[in-house]
């Protein structure tokens, strides 16, 4: 199968109703493109109450100190109106939030949830207790738990494991190179399914997915044996 570039999903406006269902497109031989809400449309901004500084605009030499290699950092909340780069072992009390790409190296644990305008990398071991959301791809090398909500408006391309407690939902392609699980936490109510626009890949014969409840996949389902197969 050949590789192909991502293109990089743009925020989408949020949908306004026109009132004028007349003339409007059938949609029922294809899904319609990525929109959200003005609620989340506003929600994504980011913002600054009494005392919060931008995270790039803040003074990091301690974090870098050569003589702190491995003290665990701890931030109440991360904002940024541009790219974010997390070196680990960090807790972070509060959500991380950029209006660019966030990228998390070494051991870091969120309490509250993650939200991109760009892509989300992860090079280490992640955890969030609450949802993820990126408005561009999601790459994972190493291991990612989450247990609220995910949403992914490009692609998502796991080398590692990736464990989701709740909901995920993907409007690229899906790689998997290790494993990815979908299931409720214990004494859950609630059904937790994998919905995706695009195709779900494995590749190499020990990778695989495990979704508790259900799953709908709107493209392909492809194994690759090796990871250069066309």
């Amino acid at each position: 199968m050949p590789k192909s570039k991502s293109k990089r999903l743009l925020l989408p406006a949020p949908a306004k109703s026109t009132g004028d269902t007349g003339n409007s497109p059938s949609s029922s031989s294809s899904h319609q493109a990525p929109t959200i809400s003005q609620a989340e449309y506003d929600e994504m901004l980011v913002t600054f109450a009494n005392g919060d500084v931008d995270y790039n605009m803040q003074d990091h030499s301690m974090d870098n100190n050569a003589a702190n290699a491995g003290v665990v950092k701890k931030k109440r909340s991360v904002k940024s109106n541009t790219s974010i780069h997390l070196n680990g072992p960090m807790e972070v009390d509060g959500s991380v939030k950029s209006m660019g790409s966030v990228t998390f190296l070494g051991d870091i644990a969120v309490r509250d949830k993650i939200e991109a305008y760009g892509n989300i990398e992860v090079s280490g071991n992640m955890t969030c207790q609450d949802k993820i959301k990126s408005f561009g791809n999601m790459d994972i090398a190493g291991y990612v738990c989450c247990t609220g909500k995910v949403k992914i408006f490009g692609k998502l391309t796991i080398n590692g494991h990736f464990e989701v407690y709740d909901n995920i939902e993907v409007w690229g392609a899906v790689v998997i190179q290790g494993y990815m699980f979908v299931f409720p936490k214990s004494a859950s109510p609630h059904c937790k399914t994998l919905t995706a626009y695009a195709s779900v890949t494995t590749v190499g014969d020990d990778s695989y997915y495990e979704v508790e409840e259900s799953e709908t996949v709107w493209g392909a389902k492809m194994v690759r044996r090796t990871e250069g197969e066309a």
